[in-house]
């Protein structure tokens, strides 16, 4: 029986092949498209989840925004040290940046040497030696726990051991720095995508830092364990080791580790996070390309099976049973989606590299993965449901009716098609204007004007503070600005794409201090020429005015030139910005004084969704351990460049590694997750509208075939062509109507939520919205006029011959 059915429905696709391709091509690109998305999804919701315990472990996030700022993944170690007493608390782990060591800078204790060759230890963090209870992390060789017990030692990753020995049979290799020794300990796997931590070099945390550090603090709670009686006595914690005002607004949650991928995107965290918006974006894509693609199956099924009506009429005379036909066409329809099924899997191979290279992932298709196996069964399931309702409505014909020709069907059918394509339309239309709204927001933040210039320059990053920021004889400087291509260089203690660590808070002459966060950050010469910042009045840190740079007198009395925001300037309640050139600003506890050299235009930190904060920069005085050089350019030959720059920092610092960016490339990654959210909608719109293009082929041809005897005799009646035309399409353009206005609410509703995320967004305009109805209408119309056309410019009387 089987066999038959197979070999019918080969038969029937050789009778009709245009529609079987249509069929094909449509579903299987909607399955493409949805598997894509839905492996997308498979691998963002994995992150962290292969750790011990991970549904238990929270890692304690501060909460700044009473000072304007983000929430931060770090916190005070003194308080975990303090709740770990806390009976619901089983354990508690810490991670902290090598950076925040008091002798890092003077003892340069991540610049190691090896062989007469420097390196600087990537991602070189100090941890607590219970490592194995948080992180799954597979130890090849060595014994971690013993190497994080024990000063002056090193675990390292796979591959950082290959980088600095060219082996990983490092236990015992010795490396040395400033003022002494490490020995590697351990090596262990690199670590997996699909989690937050991002460390390559581990040594111990000394004990008594321990207590009184800022890091990364994870604790393994109860099964039961109440999160916000836990989070709250963090922060009563917290408040009595910082007793200040201004911390008391301060409070800490704790955030599981299943989560963290989502909530990582503040400032200071090991590697940036993802979005949850990306991922509804991308969960929303697949169940609209799958529903498109459904529908599209029903209609073309529904349009096809006109012309197998009197095939079910016979078959019925001859005693066939509507159960019979329903397998019949079922199995159609399941052999479909199995060749469709077998075709998106073969698009998937070809295209899933270049979905990679958007996604920024290195996702594979494990064909023997419990991933897989889901898949065919929603790929089966889909095809079954798609299936069945064609099959419904083509074995419940009438054999008398189908055999004297009337095709005509009730009410209900007519309905459900009708729905489909108005929900198809519905779906083009709203991603549409998803499309152009989201284009148009991500123009705007990747041209907004952030306060500095982004083009035409260039940023060494991680450079050792006390070599690069000096004053005078900068010999590194001064060679690169002999480079051809080179107009000039400056230097910075942070990059302005990036999260801020330092602060001054001023007292101004008029005895005002500023309150929230007051970022600064130091710059050494030609900071406001190089950085592009604009100069509203007084002038730039100039070399002549070499007594600006900060220094120190015997009394321990500190001086500096800044230059100051015009935000600060107004919120110190000063309106005259030439007025505050000259002025010298206090912080009377660190003996002090800085001198105002100019004032320019506000600055936007870090990513476009945050707001413009009172900034300052400060020449000559970087707290911070690294440094960085940024060059203004003027030629267009980048790269040639930087291979020079890198070159020349090799040879005068000794260091390989180095790390070298254009400015414009690290703000547009800051914002990775929402050009990847416009990437996929732009694609999945073009998508759509070509799917829902097939949905209304399909509609327009069963529409063309139960309406040609109507259309045969109004052209024996005198109408013309283009009046047939219209009188098909008025029908579709009354649905694609009904679309729009369904698509106009939600659209606007749900891109006006995604828009206030923004500080600076675009308006939602109406001629967007017209223009997305617009093309669906102009799509749907030649889409039916084509077929309408066809079934004008049949002859009469092969239509109506037998009546």
């Amino acid at each position: 029986m089987l066999n038959n059915y197979i070999t019918t429905a080969i038969r029937a696709i050789k009778k009709d092949t245009q529609h079987f391709l249509l069929n094909l091509i449509g579903f299987s690109i909607g399955l493409t498209a949805a598997i894509l998305m839905a492996l997308y999804a498979q691998n963002e919701l994995s992150y962290d989840k292969q750790h011990p315990d991970s549904e238990h472990i929270y890692r304690a996030h501060q909460d700044f925004t009473a000072w304007g700022l983000q929430i931060t993944g770090t916190s005070l170690n003194s308080s975990a040290t303090e709740i770990e007493k806390n009976a619901d608390i089983l354990d508690a782990f810490s991670l902290i940046t090598a950076k925040d060591l008091p002798n890092y800078r003077e003892d340069a204790i991540d610049l190691v040497q090896n062989d007469n060759t420097r390196y600087r230890l990537k991602n070189f963090y100090m941890a607590t030696d219970n490592i194995l209870d948080f992180i799954a992390l597979e130890v090849i060789r060595g014994d971690i726990k013993n190497t994080l017990h024990a000063p002056n030692k090193l675990a390292l990753s796979e591959k950082e051991a290959l980088r600095l020995f060219g082996s990983i049979e490092v236990i015992g290799n010795a490396l040395s720095y400033k003022s002494g020794q490490y020995t590697v300990g351990a090596v262990f796997k690199n670590l997996p995508e699909n989690t937050h931590f991002k460390f390559d070099s581990l040594t111990q945390v000394p004990a008594d830092f321990l207590a009184r550090s800022w890091g990364y603090n994870y604790f393994k709670l109860r099964q039961h364990a109440d999160i916000q009686k836990i989070s709250q006595a963090m922060t009563e914690q917290l408040h009595l080791r910082r007793k200040s005002k201004r911390w008391q607004q301060i409070k800490i949650d704790l955030v599981n580790l299943e989560q963290l991928h989502f909530n990582s995107n503040g400032p200071f965290e090991m590697k940036k996070g993802g979005s949850f918006a990306t991922l509804q974006i991308c969960i929303s894509l697949s169940v609209i390309l799958i529903l498109i693609a459904s529908i599209n199956f029903i209609n073309l099924s529904i349009a096809q099976s006109a012309k197998r009506a009197k095939e079910v009429g016979v078959r019925k005379a001859l005693g066939a049973s509507k159960g019979q036909l329903i397998t019949q066409f079922l199995t159609e329809s399941l052999f479909v989606v199995s060749l469709a099924g077998i075709l998106a899997f073969a698009l998937i191979e070809i295209g899933l590299p270049s979905f990679n290279q958007v996604m920024d992932r290195d996702l594979s298709l494990n064909y023997g993965s419990q991933f897989m196996l889901v898949t065919i069964a929603v790929i089966f399931t889909v095809g079954l449901l798609s299936g069945l309702y064609p099959a419904l409505f083509i074995s419940s014909f009438s054999a008398k009716r189908v055999l004297s020709g009337d095709l005509v069907r009730g009410g209900t059918a007519i309905f459900i098609r009708k729905l489909t394509l108005c929900l198809q339309g519905a779906l083009s239309v709203g991603l549409i204007i998803a499309a152009i709204i989201l284009y148009q927001q991500m123009t705007l933040v990747n041209n907004l004007d952030v306060g500095y210039e982004k083009h035409g320059r260039i940023i060494v990053k991680g450079l050792p503070t006390d070599v690069v920021f000096k004053r005078d004889n900068n010999t590194l400087l001064e060679a690169m600005t002999r480079l051809e291509g080179v107009k000039q260089v400056t230097l910075t203690g942070t990059d302005l794409t990036n999260d801020m660590d330092g602060e001054y808070h001023f007292t101004w002459p008029n005895g005002e201090r500023l309150t929230g966060a007051q970022p600064s950050v130091a710059t050494g010469f030609y900071a406001a020429e190089v950085l592009g910042l604009k100069l509203l009045a007084g002038r730039d840190f100039l070399p002549k005015f070499n007594s600006e740079w900060y220094q120190v007198d015997e009394e321990g009395n500190r001086r500096l030139g800044v230059l100051v925001s015009r935000k600060m300037v107004q919120l110190a309640g000063y309106s005259d910005l030439n007025s505050v050139v000259g002025m010298e600003l206090s912080i009377a506890r660190s003996k002090l004084t800085a001198s105002v050299v100019g004032v320019i235009e506000n600055v936007k930190i870090g990513s476009a969704r945050q707001q413009s904060l009172p900034i300052s920069f400060a020449l000559g005085r970087d707290t911070n351990v690294l440094s960085n050089i940024v060059i203004k350019t003027s030629t267009p030959d980048v790269n040639t460049l930087i291979t020079q720059i890198n070159a020349l920092v090799e040879q005068e610092l000794r260091l390989s590694d180095i790390t070298i960016s254009l400015v414009k490339d690290d703000y547009k990654a800051v914002h990775k997750n929402e050009n990847k959210a416009l990437d996929m909608v732009t694609l999945f719109s073009l998508l759509a509208i070509f799917l829902t293009s097939l949905g209304t082929f399909g509609l327009a041809s069963f529409a063309a075939i139960r309406r040609q005897k109507e259309i045969a005799i109004r052209k024996v009646l005198g109408a013309s062509r283009f009046s047939l035309v219209n009188l098909l399409a008025k029908e579709f353009l009354l649905l694609i109507l009904m679309s729009i206005a369904i698509a106009f609410p939600v659209s606007y509703w749900l891109l006006g939520d995604w828009l206030a995320n923004f500080s600076d967004r675009v308006n939602q305009t109406v001629w967007v919205y017209l223009f997305a109805a617009l093309c669906i209408a102009v799509i749907t119309w030649v889409t039916v006029a084509s077929l309408a056309f066809k079934a004008a410019s049949t002859r009469p009387s092969l239509i109506l011959r037998y009546e």
